[in-house]
C-alpha cells in the first residue's frame, strides 16, 4: 500500500480558500475508484499567522495516484491559476510552504 501525504501552509487570511480547495480534494478522492481512503487534516495557527492543510490518500501503487493527480480537472485548474497569473508579481504567494511525503506500509 502507497500512503501520500502533502501539506500547504498557508497564510491565515486564506485559510476560507484552502478550506474550500481541499473539502473538493476529499471528495475527488472518495469518489476516485482507486483511492483506498483519504483524510484532510488542519492545523491552525502553525505560525504567528498561518495554518496548515495536510491531505492524506492511501492507493495500491503509484499508477493509481498519478491517475487521481492528472485527471483533467486538476491540471485544468492549475492552468487557470498560471494563466490568470492570479497574484500580482509583487504579491506573495499565499503559499508559505508546501511539502510532501510519501510511506509505504512495513510488511507490504
Amino acid at each position: 500500500m502507497l500512503i501520500k501525504t502533502i501539506t500547504f501552509e498557508v497564510k491565515a487570511s486564506e485559510k476560507n480558500r484552502f478550506e474550500e480547495k481541499f473539502h473538493n480534494d476529499h471528495i475527488s478522492l472518495q469518489n476516485w475508484e482507486t483511492c483506498l481512503g483519504s483524510e484532510i487534516w488542519i492545523q491552525n495557527k502553525v505560525g504567528a499567522d498561518t495554518v496548515a492543510f495536510t491531505a492524506v490518500s492511501r492507493w495500491n501503487n503509484h499508477e493509481d495516484f498519478n491517475a487521481w493527480l492528472k485527471r483533467p480537472e486538476h491540471e485544468q485548474r492549475h492552468q487557470k491559476l498560471r494563466k490568470e497569473h492570479r497574484f500580482d508579481k509583487n504579491e506573495k504567494s499565499p503559499i508559505v510552504s508546501k511539502t510532501a511525503h510519501e510511506y509505504t506500509v512495513l510488511g507490504d
